[in-house]
Parts: structure tokens; C-alpha cells; sequence
């Protein structure tokens, strides 16, 4: 790990610089719901900036104090960037966070736990549906329910399945190919 000199402190928020150009848009749903956040559990997470105050990583807090009325925000100044590195900081610092994925039955056993609808982020009514287990996906299975197994497969069973595939096909329409006139390229459609 290279070592840089860093140093935590509190400043004025109109102290604070935009990155100029900084492509990352912060939604009003997103500023609001990080002032609820930081509300409940302060502001956890400095905003970085370098050593003229401009703002590195932390936008969207920067936003959201703002929109809190607040005046002073924690941050972490990191010196020595070059402009170059401070663009690779900014850029790398969402797109790692990007990089994440959310294991959605690990959310669900997690809100149950929790067993309230007032968690910053989610609507009520996901938050109801998912602790009173009355979930649906929109192909209408409940998984709530456990699975039904078929316990034999007979012939019967087996023209049932063939007939349904049937009818399913026939009111599919056919795919059809066409070759791009510019660039030759083939599509279906």
C-alpha cells in the first residue's frame, strides 16, 4: 500500500469545492436518502477531497448536508494528487462500488429479521410484503409457499406437458433474420 499523507477534519461546507466536470448524477431520491441516513447515524463516512477542498468522493453527502441545512461537514483530505490521479480516484472510487452485487435472499432473511417497514431505501410495501411473506415475482409464484414436486412421471403426464408446449408454440410468431444493408451486421428480430 503506497502511503500518502491524509488528515481528518471538519470544515465549513461552503469550504467545499464540486469536482469540476464530475460525471456521477445525484438523484433527489438518493440526496433525500442519505439525509435520512446520516439523520438517524450521523455522517459515518468523510467526504475525501484534496488539499484545495475539492471534492474527490462524497457528492452525494456533500448534497444531502446541504439539503440538511447542516454547515460543517467531516472530511479527508488527501494530499499530493495529481490532477490525473485525482480524475482515477473519482472514477475508480464509484465504479468499485459499482462493481458489487446484492444477494437478494440474504436482503430478504436480513429485513425479516429486522421485522420493520421503515428501512431508508426500500417502500413500505416491499418492506410488509417481504416480512409477511406475501411475496410474489410478477409470474405469480409465491415463494413463501414451498416448492410442489411431481412425485411420478406417467405418460399422461407427459402428453399434458406436450400439448401445453404445443399450443405455446403455436401462437409464438417465427424469428426472423434480416442482414443490415450498411454494415452487413445480422439481426433477429
Amino acid at each position: 500500500m503506497k502511503s500518502r499523507k491524509l488528515e481528518k477534519k471538519r470544515v465549513l461546507l461552503s469550504q467545499l469545492k464540486e469536482f469540476p466536470g464530475n460525471p456521477n448524477v445525484h438523484p433527489e431520491g438518493q440526496v433525500k436518502a442519505l439525509a435520512q441516513s446520516m439523520e438517524q447515524y450521523g455522517q459515518y463516512y468523510p467526504i475525501v477531497v484534496d488539499e484545495d477542498f475539492t471534492v474527490l468522493c462524497g457528492h452525494g453527502k456533500k448534497k444531502a448536508l446541504e439539503y440538511m441545512g447542516e454547515k460543517e461537514a467531516d472530511v479527508t483530505i488527501v494530499y499530493g494528487l495529481s490532477d490525473k490521479q485525482k480524475k482515477k480516484l473519482l472514477l475508480e472510487d464509484n465504479k468499485i462500488q459499482d462493481m458489487s452485487y446484492v444477494n437478494y435472499g440474504d436482503v430478504e432473511k436480513m429485513i425479516k429479521e429486522i421485522g420493520e417497514t421503515d428501512i431508508i431505501g426500500f417502500t413500505p410495501e416491499y418492506l410488509d410484503a417481504i416480512i409477511n411473506e406475501v411475496s410474489s415475482d410478477n409470474m405469480g409464484v409465491n415463494f413463501a409457499e414451498p416448492a410442489k414436486k411431481e412425485q411420478k412421471f406417467t405418460p399422461e403426464k407427459e402428453a399434458d406437458d406436450n400439448q401445453e408446449i404445443d399450443e405455446i408454440e403455436a401462437g409464438m410468431q417465427k424469428a426472423n433474420t434480416i442482414v443490415c444493408p450498411h454494415c452487413g451486421k445480422e439481426f433477429t428480430l
